[in-house]
């Protein structure tokens, strides 16, 4: 009996904490050139939802990407910490990484890991990218690069903070979309 009331009030605190599912927009992504359709296939579904978070607080922002054959991969944007922020910049790292010109910025969305958050990898090998890069330029095309590593910072001694720099080695796909 008393392993009942547990097993209860576990539920109970549990459905407590499970906050409003939000609402999921999606859009179909068509390979815009011959090197994303060989890594990607012929067309992806992004799926974004935004989750609103309390007073001071960052929205939770969610994108999955699914391949034809149904295999997902789930990332949050950075939004939440300084590097993130510093790396998003207009010309930052992520900028720069991207290769982008001037002062443009892209967004930064690591992967989220757990039981369905990556249901197979289907760019960056089997163990997908750690982290991803978006932007969507002025003709509407939808570039997407994959890290294999989250970006690194290191602060100097006068408090400046740089992003270390990150080799080309580490990008594991460079796809175009175009919205379908």
């Amino acid at each position: 009996m008393r392993f009942i009331h547990l097993a209860a009030g576990a539920a109970l605190a549990l459905s407590a904490c499970v906050a409003p599912s939000a609402p999921v927009t999606s859009r179909t992504l068509v390979s815009a050139d011959a090197a994303t359709s060989l890594a990607v296939g012929e067309s992806v579904v992004e799926e974004t939802s935004t989750q609103e978070a309390g007073e001071g607080m960052d929205p939770v922002v969610s994108l999955a990407l699914r391949h034809a054959d149904g295999r997902r991969l789930a990332f949050q944007q950075g939004n939440h910490t300084n590097n993130d922020l510093l790396a998003q910049s207009p010309g930052g790292a992520l900028a720069q990484i991207m290769g982008l010109p001037g002062e443009e910025s892209a967004t930064l969305y690591h992967a989220v890991s757990g039981e369905d958050a990556s249901e197979g990898a289907f760019f960056c090998g089997p163990q997908g990218p750690a982290a991803i890069g978006t932007y969507a330029a002025a003709d509407g095309t939808l570039f997407v690069v994959g890290l294999r590593q989250a970006i690194e910072f290191e602060t100097r001694v006068d408090g400046e903070t740089y992003a270390l720099p990150y080799s080309p080695d580490q990008v594991c796909a460079r796809l175009r979309f175009r919205q379908g």
